[in-house]
């Protein structure tokens, strides 16, 4: 077993949710990847806008993913 993968695959690393936003103010669309639930982002381009869920990424894009 690699190394790598019994980190990254253990119970202790949750697993990441991708998700799409949008700034209003830049009209900017931003990807979050993160292990935690993400509560209020604000635009990395404006510094403090607030930004907009648009939904959760693979879905917005039409993509599928499956365990192999």
């Amino acid at each position: 077993m690699n190394s790598v993968t019994g980190i990254v695959g253990s119970a202790l690393t949750p697993p990441l949710q991708a998700t799409l936003w949008r700034c209003e103010q830049c009209k900017a669309f931003i990807a979050i990847h993160s292990g935690q639930p993400v509560v209020e982002p604000v635009c990395p381009m404006c510094g403090d806008a607030p930004i907009e869920l648009c939904g959760p990424l693979p879905s917005v894009l039409g993509l599928q993913f499956a365990n192999a």
